[in-house]
């Protein structure tokens, strides 16, 4: 009897809806909000946008959402999210920039390297070298 070995997952990058939902998480994270809000805040304007509204409907929703407890979130969602934070925020890039940041850190750490390692690859990812 032959065994397959199942095929090692490889990653496919986020989602337009992953870069979306990541967007929004840092626009609420901007204000000092904890995770758990950042969520809400994302998944209210999902909502909003979902029935059609306009941005500034999103935002509204966005912000009254931030009150209440998210819905679950993925893991790699999750991930991302603090990836793109992290490089939008904190390093102040751009967003294409923090969105090519945030999949060259995933990218390294399920390649199995650090935390450290993955900071790197990301900052190579969004063409940021030393100087």
């Amino acid at each position: 009897m032959e065994q397959r070995r199942a095929a090692e997952p490889t990653h496919q990058g986020p989602t337009p809806e992953d870069k979306s939902y990541a967007e929004w998480f840092a626009w609420a994270k901007r204000s000092g909000a904890p995770a758990g809000a950042c969520h809400a805040a994302a998944q209210g304007a999902f909502r909003a946008l979902a029935a059609g509204h306009d941005m500034n409907t999103a935002v509204q929703w966005a912000t009254l959402a931030m009150a209440s407890p998210p819905g679950l979130v993925g893991q790699s969602r999750q991930i991302y999210c603090a990836w793109y934070s992290l490089g939008n925020i904190d390093l102040k890039l751009p967003t294409a920039q923090a969105h090519a940041f945030a999949n060259g850190a995933i990218q390294a750490l399920e390649g199995g390297t650090d935390s450290m390692g993955a900071h790197q690859a990301g900052l190579a990812a969004a063409g940021i070298t030393g100087g």
